[in-house]
C-alpha cells in the first residue's frame, strides 16, 4: 500500500486491526479482521483527530481491507455514525480496495449500504492503482 510506505505520509494510528495514514487530502486506512462495536468505536475516536486536522476542507477516504474484514451488526451501526459525522466535516467520498478480502460480496454490500445511507459516493476496487486513479480523477491526491 503506497500511502503507508510513502515517507511524506503521516502515520496517525496503528492498532492491531487497523492503521491510519494521511497523505495530501487522502486519509488511508488499512484494516483486517471482524470489527465489533467496541473496535469501531476506538477507530472512530482515532479518526476524529485526523478529520479535525482538515478543518472542514474536502478530503477523501481510501480503505484497504484484508482477510475477513466484516462488521458485526453493532460494528456496522458504529461505522454508520462515524461516516455520517465525517461527511459533515469534509469527507467528500470514499474508495475501498477489497482485493485481499475473503468475502468480497459481503464486504462490498456492507460498505455500500453505509455510504448510501450517508449520501456519499463510494468506489469499490480490487486493485490499489485503480482506486488511486479514480480518486485523482475526483480531485484527490495522496
Amino acid at each position: 500500500m503506497k500511502i503507508f510506505s510513502n515517507p511524506n505520509a503521516t502515520l496517525k494510528s496503528k492498532y492491531g486491526q487497523y492503521q491510519i495514514a494521511v497523505l495530501g487530502n487522502v486519509v488511508g486506512v488499512s484494516a483486517e479482521g471482524i470489527a465489533d462495536g467496541a473496535a469501531i468505536e476506538r477507530y472512530a475516536r482515532d479518526m476524529m483527530e485526523v478529520v479535525n486536522s482538515f478543518a472542514g476542507n474536502h478530503w477523501a477516504f481510501l480503505g484497504f481491507l484484508h482477510g475477513s474484514a466484516l462488521l458485526t451488526k453493532a460494528g456496522e451501526k458504529e461505522l454508520q455514525h462515524s461516516i455520517e459525522w465525517r461527511a459533515k466535516r469534509g469527507m467528500a467520498l470514499g474508495a475501498l480496495v477489497i482485493g485481499e478480502t475473503t468475502v468480497q460480496p459481503l464486504v462490498k454490500s456492507q460498505f455500500q449500504r453505509i455510504y448510501d445511507k450517508a449520501g456519499l459516493e463510494l468506489g469499490v476496487f480490487t486493485d490499489e492503482q485503480d482506486a488511486m486513479q479514480w480518486l485523482e480523477g475526483k480531485g484527490f491526491k495522496g
